[in-house]
């Protein structure tokens, strides 16, 4: 069997999953059809670039974004060929940077795949899968909820994000109309009208793409957003690419000594623009990360980690401008605190929020919309598939709590604690490995990685075909 090139299937056909089948059939010729199994209509879109909101944008330029790092910029060259921002004259600054509608990459890696879909290199499967289980004669069983059963050597995990799960206070009001628990899911913000006062939970990127829709739809009402510490994600400089710093040499070991290094580094050219330092710190991620033990891995997690997202992964600046203005007209209050019980009241809700530093106060609300982010934590129950792979005991949740454990060629790791060389996660589903995961950059990096070691290429190429 390892004479033959593999089949393999890719479970998920958002960014990661479309990625790594482009990459797979761009390096091998004579590779059997690679099978990815994604329901939407479209492989390359997922959740975050199937949206179809027209002010949700891409928060880097377009330049930057690609699904090949051998050309950054491949995007932004389809685009200029596309015409797409012709359509969209709102997506391009005054220096030339531009912000396209998310849903526009989402297109431009369909069209990057299309040929090999026609070419059949590429079989897309509008299925859920909802069994894995491994073969006695090796490789794999995958079973869709459309009946059908089908093998293939090798599995590659790509479902890279739940669906998000609402804070514990807000528990009780499940299935209540006016709480929005996920808000890409369609028609999710429709209930809420245009003088309703509405409470976010969250303050990052997804708040701010949701107060975007709000206002783009005509709500004037009163937006409460909230989180622990009230940072709202930071504007994109898309003149700051530069990265200055180094925090990967003699990486510290401890949660509490990287953040001394950083703000060290912010204090010793306070004129710097600190994006150049979050870039330094961004690129060396992989080195900083393999560097702590699981404790300082937990702590930088808890403790870091609201303060790394809200400036890490930063807001396009047309929707920035939105909540400026909103936050100007008083439309818009973020506020530091957390919310301590909830109740139905009529046809909104009775919110116990306790500001930071401050007391108890009973708020009224007449929706409640939760973007905290997807719910990695619980990632293994939250598809039948996983969830069986779990009770298989062919792989585990990463101790850290971000996602499944592999290691760092993303091969998974057993219950046991073995590599199944066979069975590979892929994308941000991975990132308890390398720390660093969520951004187009580094998930194309993690593509070309996983796609390079399915193939052998690399340092120990026999052993990663079949096992």
């Amino acid at each position: 069997m390892s004479e033959t090139l593999p089949r393999i299937a890719i479970i998920g056909g958002g960014f990661s999953g479309a990625a790594i089948a482009w990459h797979l059939t761009n390096k091998a010729a004579g590779l059997p059809p690679v099978t990815v199994f994604e329901p939407r209509e479209a492989l390359g879109q997922g959740v975050a670039y199937g949206a179809r909101d027209p002010r949700h944008r891409i928060n880097v330029p377009a330049a930057r974004m690609s699904l090949t790092t051998a050309v950054p910029d491949d995007f932004h060259a389809w685009l200029r060929a596309d015409g797409a921002l012709e359509a969209d004259p709102d997506a391009v600054l005054p220096n030339g940077a531009a912000y396209p509608a998310r849903s526009v990459f989402g297109r431009y890696v369909a069209a990057r795949l299309a040929p090999r879909l026609a070419g059949g290199q590429v079989v897309h499967r509008r299925a859920r899968v909802a069994e894995v289980a491994p073969r006695p004669e090796g490789g794999w069983w995958i079973a869709t909820d459309d009946g059908a059963r089908e093998e293939a050597e090798i599995v590659v995990i790509a479902t890279s994000h739940p669906a998000p799960a609402p804070p514990a206070a807000l528990a009780g009001l499940v299935g209540c109309e006016g709480l929005v628990v996920d808000p890409w899911a369609v028609g999710a913000l429709e209930a809420i009208g245009a003088d309703d006062r509405v409470l976010i939970v969250g303050t990052g990127l997804s708040m701010a793409d949701v107060v975007a829709s709000l206002d783009a739809a005509g709500h004037r009402g009163e937006i409460v957003a909230l989180s622990r510490r009230g940072q709202v994600s930071q504007a994109d400089l898309s003149d700051v690419t530069d990265a200055w710093g180094d925090f990967s040499t003699d990486p510290a070991p401890t949660a509490r000594g990287v953040l001394r290094r950083v703000r060290q580094a912010l204090r010793d050219d306070p004129d710097r623009p600190w994006q150049t330092i979050f870039n330094a710190v961004r690129r060396q991620a992989g080195a900083i990360w393999a560097a702590l033990p699981v404790v300082e891995r937990r702590r930088l997690v808890r403790h870091v980690r609201p303060f790394w997202d809200t400036r890490r992964f930063r807001i396009a600046p047309q929707v920035e401008r939105v909540l400026q203005r909103r936050i100007a007209e008083g439309t818009l209050h973020v506020l530091a605190g957390r919310i301590e019980a909830s109740a139905r009241q009529g046809e909104g809700f009775a919110v116990t929020l306790r500001p930071r530093g401050g007391e108890p106060e009973v708020v009224s609300f007449d929706g409640v919309v939760t973007t905290t982010g997807p719910d990695h934590a619980h990632i293994l129950s939250s598809q039948p598939f996983l969830a069986g792979l779990a009770r298989r005991g062919v792989l585990r949740a990463d101790p850290v709590g971000l996602g499944v454990e592999t290691d760092r060629e993303g091969h998974a790791v057993s219950a046991a604690g073995d590599v199944v060389a066979s069975l590979f996660v892929a994308g941000p589903l991975s990132r308890g490995a390398f720390g660093e995961l969520m951004g187009l950059p580094e998930v194309t990096a993690n593509a070309e990685r996983i796609a390079a070691a399915i193939l052998g290429v690399g340092k120990e190429a026999g052993r990663y075909l079949i096992g």
